[in-house]
């Protein structure tokens, strides 16, 4: 285990929480624009397909999958650091 100063370990954690709140907004949008989970609109892709002239649901959903596992990680690195602190 490393030491670091209290100011640096405060400074570290604001900027993950920042970066968390940015993809939890992201994942809020998608939710709100398909009134559905992720996992929803990629099984209505598997089944429907994409529109051969409009790939905006594509798109999106790989924008979305990106930001659920960006998320995921902040999230571990967030509750590591909140373990180690004790």
């Amino acid at each position: 285990m490393i030491s670091i100063k209290k100011e640096v370990y405060d400074e570290i954690v604001k900027k993950l929480r920042e970066e968390a709140e940015y993809y939890e907004a992201i994942v809020r949008k998608f939710e709100k624009k398909y009134g559905c989970s992720l996992e929803e609109l990629e099984r209505r892709i598997e089944e429907k397909g994409v529109p051969i002239d409009d790939h905006e649901i594509w798109e999106d959903s790989i924008e979305w999958r990106n930001a659920v596992e960006e998320l995921e990680k902040l999230r571990k690195l967030l509750e590591e650091l909140v373990l180690a602190s004790y």
